[in-house]
């Protein structure tokens, strides 16, 4: 389930935004289509424009969700469950949902298929991925009195980079949480999260310097990626 709102304040029409050529949530159909691990594929959104640009990348949707549903304050839990509601009252009903917001562009299909082979061989769980940051050591608060106090502990630390959810239906459904949480670790090129212009120039500069690298390999491409969109 890819979930595009078409409302953003910072990054106005933000899922719709060019990126190397095509509109921001292009990137992360053209992803999840070439995993092929997908029964079903859909985009979850309020927006005609983004259903119609997700249906050019081979990614339908099977009804808008309302208005009431796609604010800035709604949980995407609740956006989630209008979705899955639609397609069990059409016979559809699926064991795992994988989130891939589209404002993580960089991941790629094989972290998808590895995600998911984490929450498989981990299972039961949810699978969440991260990126490192920097060592814990860096980081500290500053106190009400302006002194900076240090964290305590050593190693990396990791954020949530929005790429990568599995979860399972029922844990979503009964709104539990999960028997714990996994983190699939992404480089943090790969994790950037797009909120703002700057991240967007951010991650045009690294698609660049992938795509140079890489060539033609560097991102599917609808040519090569194999069709999904219903129950297979």
């Amino acid at each position: 389930m890819i979930p595009a709102r078409g409302g953003s304040k910072r990054l106005p029409g933000k899922n719709l935004a060019p990126l190397a050529g095509r509109p921001l949530i292009a990137h992360t159909c053209l992803a999840a289509r070439h995993s092929g691990v997908f029964s079903a594929l859909y985009v979850n959104t309020d927006s005609p424009q983004i259903a119609a640009v997700a249906a050019e990348h081979g990614v339908p949707c099977p009804g808008l969700r309302p208005p009431e549903l796609a604010r800035d304050e709604t949980p995407t839990r609740d956006a989630v469950l209008f979705l899955l509601n639609a397609l069990a009252a059409r016979g559809e009903t699926y064991s795992t949902v994988v989130l891939l917001q589209p404002t993580s562009p960089l991941r790629t299909a094989e972290d998808i298929v590895e995600a998911l082979r984490l929450f498989r061989a981990s299972a039961p769980c949810r699978v969440v991925s991260v990126s490192p940051v920097v060592p814990r050591d860096w980081l500290g608060d500053v106190l009400p009195d302006g002194t900076w106090s240090r964290l305590p502990g050593s190693g990396l630390t990791h954020r949530l980079n929005g790429a990568v959810y599995v979860y399972r239906t029922d844990d979503l459904i009964s709104d539990r949480f999960a028997a714990r949480t996994v983190g699939y670790v992404m480089p943090a090129e790969r994790g950037v999260d797009i909120d703002t212009p700057v991240d967007l120039e951010y991650a045009e500069f690294l698609l660049a310097r992938r795509n140079g690298h890489n060539g033609a390999a560097g991102a599917a491409t609808a040519r090569d990626a194999p069709r999904a969109g219903g129950p297979r």
